[in-house]
């Protein structure tokens, strides 16, 4: 059976040359264009980064490094089950990771898919099956989920105690709110700033491995990092909804005197909150290594991850790394693939 799990994963690694073959030659551009004008958000950078991500993610090296860790799982053939997956909108493709795990389990994968992200991963599909088309029975996408025997959901805090009510019948992987975080020391590079700027600002800082609230030592300063992120932003301000989104904010810190640094592409603001809305990046100041590690470990619930490049911080990862997660990097640290099969 192991075998099977093997075949399935270079099934998987088939598709990664396929996604960076076609990124190169223009095989995404019908598909992304038309996702954009479903959902502006979802830039045709940003869904040709999310493209090029889920490439590397499923790439030879990876899916062998995968196999090496569950092989274990597939010694013994298992019944096929069938996985519902709800999942969340904020970013393209944003059920990739889930869809991946179901499929090279050997179950049959069932996607209600956001109608703000319902085009890329279809499209990734149809590419599989001509590659395998035994996965064809295997997918289907869904706008009310029928008979199902596990379910993966994903969602804000307030979905997840519907999701807890409605499914308490079924086995469910449940994800809510996380957000992400960077803690710097002041010895950053230009270079180290340029990719946090990519941590921050990809995807709008949308996703749950952006980051949106920076640990600062006291007396920081800001200002090469205000600068670089100002360069690297620009062309956050070509878009309407960003823009619509900084003005406003910036507007209701200026009525509630709320002092801000206002870099004129984003603002940076001293709050003590984890989620800092789109446009906004907060920061807080620390005294030193233990104390902050003990405010981390108040917020572990509701961190995906953490970007540092000079902190010897459990499971933190360097700059410019935060968006292009891999196959191990599970949301909400919730391991999927043995959720499916176990």
């Amino acid at each position: 059976m192991s075998f099977d799990f093997q075949k399935r994963l270079e099934f998987f690694q088939e598709l990664s040359k396929q996604i960076f073959c076609l990124l190169d030659q223009g095989g995404f551009d019908f598909i992304i264009k038309k996702q954009y004008l479903e959902n502006k958000w979802f830039t045709e950078d940003n869904c040709r980064f999310a493209l090029h991500a889920i490439a590397k993610m499923i790439h030879e090296n990876s899916c062998n490094k995968f196999y090496q860790k569950y092989q274990y799982l597939f010694v013994e053939e298992k019944e096929s089950l069938k996985i519902a997956v709800i999942s969340a909108g904020n970013i393209p493709c944003a059920a990739f990771h889930d869809f991946f795990c179901v499929l090279v389990s050997g179950n049959h994968f069932i996607g209600k898919l956001s109608k703000q992200d319902a085009l890329l991963l279809p499209f990734l599909s149809e590419i599989l099956i001509k590659i395998a088309p035994e996965f064809e029975e295997k997918i289907s996408f869904v706008e009310k989920l029928p008979h199902f025997d596990k379910i993966i959901a994903t969602g804000s805090n307030n979905s997840a105690r519907y999701f807890e009510y409605y499914f308490k019948n079924y086995p469910l992987l449940l994800r809510k709110n996380r957000n992400s975080i960077a803690i710097l020391t002041g010895e950053e590079t230009e270079n180290d700033l340029q990719k946090l700027s990519v941590d921050v600002f990809q995807y709008f800082g949308l996703g749950c491995r952006s980051v949106s609230k920076l640990y600062v030592p006291k007396n920081y300063n800001f200002n090469k990092l205000i600068e670089i992120f100002k360069e690297e932003t620009k062309s956050l301000l070509l878009h309407n909804g960003y823009v619509n989104n900084y003005e406003y904010h910036r507007a209701i810190y200026t009525m509630n005197r709320i002092e801000v640094s206002d870099s004129v592409s984003f603002l940076l603001v001293e709050n003590h909150s984890l989620s800092s809305p789109i446009s906004v990046l907060y920061y807080e100041e620390y005294e030193n290594k233990d104390t902050l590690q003990n405010k981390i470990q108040l917020f572990k619930n509701e961190i995906q991850c953490i970007v540092s490049s000079y902190f010897s911080i459990e499971n933190s990862i360097v700059f410019g790394e935060s968006q292009s997660p891999t196959l191990f990097d599970y949301p909400d640290n919730e391991d999927i693939l043995l959720f499916c099969t176990m």
